[in-house]
């Protein structure tokens, strides 16, 4: 989704609400597209970098009528330079190329009726691999990669509101897809459809008095995927109804309780129930304290979420038990449990807040992807052992003078996984990060953004029995991030910004292994740690119309 396009993001830790399904085992995020009705008339955004990526966007709002608006939102890039400063002979970005275009609809009816109507296309193209490879040669003795990808998207929603009961309401959403993505990876092919339709109804009203507020509905999933890889096609069909409901208890101001139970049943793995439950208890105006406990289930598409690893030469080994369930392996399930504190206050009369967040995520089941095993393989198979995360966070922000913000954050993530009876960290993953931000902005309208990134030391997978030549370190070092930018605005109009990523060059040394050799048994360009480019300088305008 382009950045422009985005109004705002909502990031909820823990489990999710069973309105919205029985996935979002450790958070869910919703992003919050503009709005016909309250968007500019006119917004563009051009930008380009040092790597010679430009792209260009456009938000365009057609107002119809007092009751039906219309947004169209559009979006390109094209990046067409190599570039390949650590001089492996590979390419340090992918060549690539998008346009993605939305058109959505809003409608107001009589009665308390609202709808909603959308469409969005993608299509996608990158190429990779070595500096000389050229896609277009029937063979060729360099090694590349490309991926090509067009997507469908379709939806429509809508609710009704009673007037005279305003905690009384309907509403629906219906949605379907169409994924279709050809690819290669030096000698092997990975080609996928997917199509895809869901719909969830939602009906709500009160028990009693507006304290007690109860939501239930019913919902309906169904997915067909194609998977061609390696000369075999992995195949399933997945029909998912399921019911859901959800009570909430709250008052005023001071405490609140969401508890939910959805029923769902799989077509492959059979009925499952996913209990959640949310509280909130404000202290007093400054102090809130949250916590959640919840269950989750997901099926891994295993081929499209570890694509990475096919630049490499390893194999994928599917170790599945059942050839009735999707890849023979079961379906992942794991309960989350968090809790969270925010404290406002003042310093010096300005304002401040500090938050804790603590999360921990146990897998019942999981899909082991095993990179330890051997350097010439990444296997799959179901867990049989212990899965588990860690995950603290600690947050400070405050006003250091007018106009001038702070944020720091520390964030630990422990997850630790059994590999064939040996619990290790999961590898690529740092420990430790620590981030700072400043901002300021002038009385005559300059901005000035600073962030820094700190990200400690990552576990790298076993690469033991390479040759000595071909081998990692057990962890990668820990490395700075240094971004900054300044931006000039005219009127709220018109706006030119300049700004500077990985402002260090920070870049991970020989990032591939056995790059002189890519279709030999040692190669893998899948072990990226940390930055591969470096210093990256880009400038933009923007312009809104109202």
């Amino acid at each position: 989704i382009p950045g422009p396009w985005i109004e705002g993001i909502q990031l909820h830790k823990g489990t999710g609400s069973v309105v919205n399904g029985y996935e979002s085992i450790a958070g869910q995020i919703n992003t919050e597209l503009r709005k016909p009705e309250t968007m500019r008339k006119l917004y563009l955004n051009l930008y380009a970098n040092e790597s010679a990526r430009i792209e260009a966007n456009a938000n365009v709002a057609i107002p119809v009528s007092d009751k039906v608006s219309s947004a169209l939102l559009l979006h390109a890039h094209v990046n067409p330079v190599k570039n390949d400063r650590n001089d492996d002979d590979f390419l340090d970005n992918p060549l690539s190329r998008d346009i993605i275009v939305l058109n959505r609809w809003k409608f107001i009816l009589a009665d308390g009726w609202r709808f909603q109507v959308g469409a969005k296309a993608t299509f996608s193209n990158k190429q990779g691999g070595e500096y000389d490879f050229d896609p277009d040669e029937e063979s060729s003795m360099h090694w590349g990669m490309e991926i090509d990808t067009r997507r469908y998207e379709g939806w429509i929603k809508g609710g009704w509101l009673n007037s005279a009961k305003s905690w009384q309401s309907f509403g629906f959403q219906f949605s379907g897809i169409r994924h279709e993505q050809e690819s290669y990876f030096g000698l092997r092919d990975y080609n996928a459809d997917q199509s895809g339709f869901y719909s969830n109804l939602i009906y709500q009203t009160i028990i009693g008095n507006t304290d007690h507020k109860l939501k239930t509905g019913l919902s309906f999933q169904y997915d067909t995927y194609d998977e061609f890889f390696q000369d075999v096609n992995y195949s399933r069909n997945e029909v998912v109804p399921g019911a859901f409901g959800e009570y909430s208890y709250c008052i005023e101001d001071k405490f609140s309780l969401v508890a939910g139970l959805r029923l769902d049943h799989h077509n492959e793995y059979g009925f499952f129930a996913t209990p959640r439950l949310h509280l909130r208890y404000a202290v007093n105006e400054d102090l809130v304290l949250r916590g959640s406990a919840g269950k989750g289930y997901r099926t891994a598409s295993i081929l499209s979420e570890n694509i990475g690893y096919l630049a490499s030469s390893r194999t994928y080994v599917i170790e599945g038990m059942s050839e009735d369930l999707p890849y023979g392996l079961e379906q992942e399930e794991a309960w989350n449990f968090g809790f969270n504190a925010t404290q406002q206050f003042r310093i010096n009369y300005r304002d401040a807040s500090f938050s804790l967040d603590f999360y921990r995520t146990e897998f019942e089941n999981q899909i082991v992807v095993d990179l330890d095993r051997t350097a010439r393989e990444v296997a799959f198979y179901n867990l049989d052992g212990i899965s588990r995360s860690n995950s603290f966070q600690a947050q400070f922000n405050y006003e250091l003078a007018r106009r001038l913000d702070l944020r720091m954050a520390y964030r630990l993530f422990d997850v630790q996984v059994e590999y064939d009876d040996l619990l290790l960290r999961k590898p690529m993953v740092s420990k430790h990060r620590f981030f700072i931000n400043m901002a300021y902005e002038t009385s005559n309208n300059w901005k000035f953004d600073y962030t820094l990134n700190w990200q400690g030391p990552k576990r790298l997978p076993n690469t033991f029995y390479n040759p000595e030549a071909y081998r990692l370190d057990d962890e990668s070092p820990a490395f700075f991030v240094m971004n900054t930018q300044v931006t000039k605005v005219w009127k709220e109009r018109f706006e030119v910004y300049v700004g500077v990523e990985n402002l260090l060059n920070y870049k991970q040394d020989d990032p591939i292994i056995a790059s002189e050799d890519p279709f030999g048994e040692y190669f893998d360009a899948s072990v990226i740690w940390g930055p591969v480019f470096g210093r990256d300088i880009y400038a933009g305008f923007r312009y809104r119309f109202y």
